[in-house]
């Protein structure tokens, strides 16, 4: 008697929990299938500025693995920028900038959501990490250079790559072309890490926006000098506010 009021319970029960699983509300079912995130964003750090662009695929519903692909523009704590001349047209230069360097990043990591949406317009917090290889782009700086005649006067303006030996602030005119340089670029591979915290405030499902705020740090084997008279660095810490926008997809 008693298996086959076994069997009865779950009869009724599984009638009773069967319109239940398959009337789910449409959100929740889009939500169970979207596979991957896709978002791009830009970020203002302590040394600079950035463009990135970052792929998450889902393991579980709230760990993912994590691709991130970034371009930094980097500076030193001592860049200062200052006219070379009075006329309007000469453009401001850094004072003892031998060099500018770019880093580009590209790494795998994980993201892991620790605090869900209780609501529609509330907010996601994800805890995410990366780590990978880095190259460091660096190009000479070129400036504008007074020419002078034989009595010591100005004549015209050149456009020279910086050498602290002969150039300071009584001939140099200003800034020279961003793209001068180029041909004499040199690449210094690295790696790095990165840790961030992020807050998606989105108002759909579907669509991604979000503040990430975190620390990330690049180290070179090789030092990279980018001001005269202080010497080259290897790491190059940074604390960074990143914006993002971007989409879930099935």
């Amino acid at each position: 008697m008693f298996p086959r009021i076994k069997y009865i319970f779950l009869f009724f029960s599984f009638s009773f929990l069967s319109p239940c699983i398959a009337q789910l509300p449409q959100e929740e079912e889009m939500m169970v299938r979207i596979s991957k995130e896709i978002w791009v964003g830009a970020t203002i750090h302590t040394n600079g500025f950035g463009l990135n662009y970052n792929v998450a695929k889902f393991k579980t519903y709230k760990k993912k693995s994590l691709i991130n692909f970034e371009v930094l523009g980097v500076k030193h704590e001592k860049e200062y920028k200052i006219f070379g001349s009075f006329d309007e047209n000469a453009k401001k230069y850094v004072f003892g900038k031998l060099n500018s360097l770019h880093i580009i990043r590209f790494g795998m990591g994980r993201r892991k959501v620790i605090f869900e949406k209780i609501r529609e317009n509330g907010i996601q917090i994800c805890f995410n990490w990366t780590l990978g290889p880095s190259l460091g782009c660096v190009k000479p700086v070129y400036l504008e250079v007074f020419k002078l005649d034989v009595f010591g006067q100005p004549i015209g303006v050149s456009t020279e790559r910086y050498d602290p030996t002969e150039h300071n602030i009584y001939n140099i005119y200003g800034r020279g072309p961003w793209i001068a340089g180029f041909s004499e670029m040199k690449f210094n591979i690295g790696a790095y890490s990165k840790f961030g915290l992020e807050f998606d405030y989105s108002s759909a499902r579907e669509i991604i926006n979000l503040l990430e705020i975190g620390i990330a740090l690049d180290y070179f084997p090789k030092p990279i000098e980018i001001m005269t008279q202080v010497g080259g660095q290897n790491i190059f810490p940074i604390i960074y506010l990143n914006c993002s926008i971007g989409n879930k997809l099935y």
